[in-house]
C-alpha cells in the first residue's frame, strides 16, 4: 500500500499492560533486593564468572532507574525508588525466599506505597570472539585516495543478563507476579589486527549495562500500559476524484475535520470502486486520528463491504483489536485518570 500515492501519520496510543495489576496498587515501591548474603562469596562467585561486584551494581542501578523512567511514562503509578538494598539474589539463577509480609509491610508505610516491585536476582555474561574477514581500507588522500581490501578481524562481543523480579501486594498479601527476563544484544568491530578491532568495540561494563536496561524497559511494559506510536498511511492522489487529493492535504497541515469533510463529499461524485474504497478508508483514519474508533470501524467496514476495497477489511480488523485493548487499558487504569 505504501507507494507514493499515499502519506503517512504518526498516531500515539496507550497498548495494555501484559498483567492487571489490582487497581488499589497506585503509588509503587522500586527496591534493590541483590544485595549478596555474603560479600566474600560474591566476589569469589564473580571470580569465577568473570564478573566484578562493583560493575554488576552499576548495572542493577541501570536497569531499575529504566524502570523507574519507564514507569513515570506511564499514568499507571506514582514510581518511588527505596534508599535502601536488601539482601537477595546477586548471581544467583534462582529466586531467593519471597520477603515477609511483615518486611513488604513495613516498607510500604515507611514509603507510604501501596505494593512493592523488587528485583531480586541478576547475573551476566559478556563474551567476546573474533575471527578473519576482508575489510575496505581506504588509501591515498584527494584524487589519489581510492579503497582496497585488505586481510582483517572482526570482534564480536555479546552481553546478556537474567533477571527476576517480583511485584508485592500487602493488601491482598499476594505476589501479583514473579517473572525472569532475559535481554542479549550483540556488538561488532572490525579493523587490521585484533587489538584495534577490540579497542573500538564496547566495553563490558557499559554492554552489561545496556542490556540491563532492556530488561527494564521490558519489565516495565509487564505491568504498566505504555504509549506507543503507530504509523498510518492514508491515500493522497487520484486522478479520477479530486477529493481524495483535497482531503490529504487538509491532513497534512493536521486539519483533519476539513479533510473528513472533503472526503465525505468526494463520495458522492462519479468513482471507480477502487477510489471510492480509498475515500472510505482515509474517512476510517480521520476518525482515528480524532480519536472516533466506532466510527472509524464503521468507514473501514464500508470501504470493503460497499466496494470491495481489501484493505478496509484489515483495517477494520486493526480497529477492532484496538479497540479491545483501549477497554483493557480503562480496566487497568482505573480508578486512575485515563
Amino acid at each position: 500500500m505504501l507507494f507514493s500515492c499515499t502519506k503517512n501519520v504518526s498516531l500515539t496510543r496507550l497498548v495494555p499492560a501484559e498483567i492487571s495489576v489490582p487497581n488499589h496498587v497506585q503509588r509503587l515501591l522500586i527496591l534493590d533486593r541483590t544485595q549478596p548474603e555474603s560479600q566474600g562469596v560474591a566476589i569469589i562467585e564473580g571470580i569465577l564468572t568473570g564478573e566484578a561486584p562493583f560493575e554488576v551494581k552499576n548495572a542493577i542501578d541501570a536497569t531499575l532507574a529504566t524502570i523507574q523512567q519507564e514507569l513515570n511514562t506511564s499514568p499507571r503509578y506514582e514510581v518511588i525508588r527505596a534508599r535502601e538494598r536488601l539482601k537477595g539474589g546477586l548471581f544467583a539463577q534462582t529466586f531467593p525466599q519471597p520477603l515477609s509480609w511483615g518486611q513488604i509491610e513495613s516498607l510500604c508505610q515507611a514509603y507510604d506505597a501501596d505494593g512493592v516491585l523488587t528485583l531480586e536476582k541478576f547475573s551476566s555474561d559478556f563474551v567476546v570472539t573474533d575471527k578473519k574477514v576482508i575489510i575496505k581500507k581506504q588509501v591515498g588522500t584527494g584524487d589519489e585516495s581510492k579503497t582496497i581490501e585488505v586481510p582483517g578481524i572482526q570482534a564480536e562481543g555479546v552481553a546478556s543478563v537474567q533477571v527476576g523480579f517480583r511485584l508485592y501486594d500487602p493488601q491482598t498479601r499476594n505476589i501479583v507476579d514473579q517473572g525472569d527476563f532475559g535481554k542479549t544484544n550483540l556488538w561488532s568491530a572490525e579493523a587490521e589486527t585484533k587489538t584495534q578491532a577490540l579497542a573500538m568495540l564496547i566495553d563490558k561494563v557499559q554492554a552489561t549495562r545496556y542490556v540491563g536496561q532492556m530488561a527494564g524497559a521490558a519489565y516495565a511494559r509487564r505491568v504498566a500500559p505504555m504509549y506507543l506510536n503507530i504509523n498510518r498511511s492514508f491515500y493522497a492522489k487520484s486522478k479520477k476524484n479530486p477529493a481524495l487529493g483535497v482531503g490529504a492535504r487538509y491532513a497534512e497541515v493536521n486539519e483533519w475535520e476539513n479533510a473528513i469533510q472533503a472526503w465525505e463529499e468526494g463520495l458522492s461524485l462519479p468513482s471507480d470502486a477502487k477510489t471510492s474504497g480509498k475515500l472510505c478508508y482515509n474517512l476510517a483514519l480521520g476518525h482515528e486520528v480524532l480519536g472516533d474508533l466506532l466510527n472509524a470501524k464503521d468507514w473501514a467496514g464500508k470501504a470493503y463491504t460497499l466496494y470491495g476495497f481489501k484493505g478496509g477489511r484489515t483495517y477494520a480488523r486493526e480497529l477492532d483489536q484496538r479497540m479491545l485493548e483501549e477497554e483493557m487499558v480503562r480496566e487497568q487504569l482505573a480508578p486512575a485518570q485515563y
